[in-house]
């Protein structure tokens, strides 16, 4: 079984779970542990995370990061590199942790954590104007 573990700076993991329940409902494997502390190394913060981890000792987790060598991620990141139940990525977005939600049982952990990277990939995109071509001008006039 796994879990996701949302976390990031102020109420970043707060509001993606607001988001998350509008948009997929309320999800149990979801679990939100906020960073509201100063800069630098947060004790406060890895006891969080470790009492989290030891509520549920026989679950794989994803920590779901905002930034990239940011205080949350590199709090989850020192926990990974001895437990391998733990993934860590950062810089996701919420079309990713909602697909993720769904997924999560049908990959292996490392698997999930890199899943995760290419929905993030797939569902950022831009809005561009461009000039109609001449095909679609033709379309229009039913010619």
């Amino acid at each position: 079984m796994k879990k996701i573990i949302v976390t990031g700076h102020g109420q970043f993991a707060t509001g993606l779970q607001s988001a998350v329940e509008l948009l997929a409902g309320k999800n149990e494997d979801l679990i939100i542990v906020d960073f509201v502390g100063s800069g630098g190394k947060d004790g406060a913060l890895k006891a969080a995370y470790e009492k989290v981890l030891n509520e549920h000792p026989d679950h794989e987790f994803l920590f779901f990061c905002d930034l990239l060598g940011g205080t949350p991620y590199k709090t989850a990141a020192t926990l990974a590199f001895e437990n391998e139940r733990l993934a860590v990525v950062a810089g996701c977005n919420i079309g990713a942790l909602v697909d993720m939600l769904f997924i999560k049982e049908s990959y292996t952990l490392p698997e999930l954590a890199r899943q995760c990277i290419t929905a993030s990939h797939s569902a950022t995109g831009l809005f561009e104007i461009r000039e109609p071509s001449n095909q679609e001008e033709i379309d229009e006039d039913g010619i």
